[in-house]
């Protein structure tokens, strides 16, 4: 990941506290937790779609 684009998010308070703890047992950041999260959302995402497409 070389190039970053900062944003802004609103989170549900319980939930950033839930985000934290997990960070903190996964030995990351906060940010790195999201994004880990996120990138495999998408990759499930994708393989759904494909998988829509073939039928």
């Amino acid at each position: 990941m070389s190039d970053i684009s900062k944003t802004t998010i609103n989170l549900p308070v319980d939930l950033k506290k839930e985000l934290k703890k997990i960070a903190i047992d996964e030995d990351t950041s906060l940010s790195g937790l999201i994004i880990k999260m996120i990138e495999e959302g998408m990759i499930k995402r994708n393989k759904a779609d494909f998988i829509s497409d073939e039928e």
